[in-house]
């Protein structure tokens, strides 16, 4: 969760590391997948708004957005599908030139979506 408040914040860099902390302990393949593709994004970002260079942020949200597709659960229960379409509407936005710093996409999480989502999860076990 500090990682996306991070990366709502603007805090891209800061998020990225956050991010690769957990990635770099975890042994789960598809957990390491899920947060190289949040920490790709996070990358994508920094590049855009930091270092000014689309291109790069271009390329690497698109590998984000791939590996963010390829653990479908992951993403759903972490509650990040609209998120990942925001994503996906931002890299067609970026494409075009026309992505402004205002329109890149929160995540969103809040303690209250946190819980909301562990209540969930409890139900369901």
């Amino acid at each position: 969760m500090h990682g996306a408040c991070l990366f709502d914040r603007g805090e891209f860099f800061e998020a990225h590391e956050v991010w690769e902390e957990r990635w770099k302990v975890t042994t789960s393949a598809t957990e390491r997948a899920f947060l190289q593709g949040l920490i790709q994004v996070a990358a994508a970002f920094h590049k855009l708004v930091v270092m000014k260079s689309e291109d790069a942020a271009g390329r690497l949200l698109a590998k984000g957005l791939a590996k963010l597709d390829a653990c479908p659960e992951r993403v759903e229960e972490r509650g990040l599908t609209a998120f990942c379409e925001r994503l996906r509407e931002s890299a067609n936005e970026l494409a075009a030139g026309q992505l402004a710093r205002a329109a890149i996409p929160k995540i969103g999480v809040t303690a209250t979506s946190s819980r909301a989502r562990s209540a969930r999860r409890a139900e369901s076990d």
